[in-house]
Order: C-alpha cells, then sequence, then structure tokens
C-alpha cells in the first residue's frame, strides 16, 4: 500500500502541470476576450481583435477627445487562482501606442487594479519575461501605492491589455501566448 501511495504521489508531481498557460489562436484561447474603449465613459477610442491562427490581434486608434485616451482588450470574469506562480511570460509583438498587461480583482471598474508597462518592439515578436512583484497598483489610471501580493494573486478574475499613453495614436498588437510560472 505504501508503495501505490508513492507511486501515485510521484506521478502527480511529474504529471502535473505546474504552468498555466494562455495560448491564443482560432482553435486554442481567445474566444472568450472583449474589446473595451473609452466609449464606457464617452470617449472615442476604438479597438478591435480578431483571432488568428496562432494569436489574438488587437490594434485600433486611441483618441482623447470627448474625455477618451483608453482602448483594451481583455478575459472574460473568471477566477484565476495565480498566487503559486511568480513569473508571467508573454511572446508579442507591438508598434504604435504602448500597452500594458492588466490583472484585475473585482467586476468593478473602479477598484485599483494590477498593470505592467510592456515595451514596444517595433513589429517584431518578442518573448518577455515579467516578475508578478513588479507589477504596479493603478487606481483609474494613476499609479498608487500598493503591490500584488500573493494573496491578491490568488483572486485575480480578469487578464487583460490596455493602451498605456494618453495621447492620439494609433496602435498593434499581437499576441502569442502568456504563461505563468
Amino acid at each position: 500500500m505504501k508503495n501505490l501511495i508513492t507511486l501515485c504521489l510521484f506521478y502527480i508531481f511529474i504529471f502535473t502541470d505546474k504552468n498555466y498557460k494562455v495560448d491564443f489562436g482560432t482553435n486554442k484561447d481567445g474566444k472568450d476576450w472583449l474589446v473595451i474603449n473609452d466609449g464606457v465613459m464617452g470617449g472615442l477610442s476604438q479597438g478591435d481583435a480578431q483571432l488568428k491562427e496562432n494569436s489574438i490581434l488587437f490594434k485600433g486608434t486611441v483618441s482623447l477627445d470627448n474625455n477618451g485616451g483608453f482602448s483594451s482588450l481583455r478575459s472574460s470574469f473568471a477566477a484565476r487562482d495565480l498566487s503559486n506562480y511568480t513569473q508571467l511570460t508573454l511572446r508579442y509583438r507591438s508598434t504604435g501606442v504602448s500597452k500594458a498587461i492588466t490583472l484585475s480583482i473585482s467586476r468593478r471598474w473602479y477598484v485599483p487594479n494590477y498593470k505592467k508597462s510592456l515595451p514596444d518592439t517595433n513589429s517584431e515578436w518578442k518573448i518577455i519575461t515579467v516578475n508578478l512583484k513588479d507589477f504596479d497598483k493603478y487606481y483609474i489610471g494613476r499609479k498608487i501605492r500598493g503591490e500584488l501580493t500573493k494573496e491578491i494573486l490568488g483572486k485575480i478574475l480578469r487578464i487583460g491589455f490596455i493602451t498605456d499613453e494618453k495621447k492620439y495614436g494609433d496602435f498593434e498588437f499581437e499576441v502569442d501566448y502568456i504563461g505563468f510560472k
């Protein structure tokens, strides 16, 4: 019996995937991701997302007219316990207005979220790794004090991308995958 328990624990340890990955594509993930523009607050920015064979393409134009200034691509709400992870790996390419990745813990737009700016890649595919502890806390677009703790990572409800600078301009952002390890 002891050998059977040891064997079962061994298989659980070896074959349990310790990583969490969102792998975008037409026959993969991304069907439940949606674009939310500043029009929810009266703005005029435009964004659109399209699933490609092995990625999701998010592009549009940021407008500051009518108090606008952002476009975002977000997953649907779902409980995600990311407390066992310390890093995020992202394969993407981008150009234009800068973007950031966001982690949200509430369905309410006014509850602070966590954000990490992403470097522009001049339309070249890049893989970056970010420590989750390096995400900053934001309240309605303004950086505030607070850090992304293990406890907060256990309460993530939404992962997303958002244009990260309040300026007029076009943007294009294509993502292959987001991995947590």
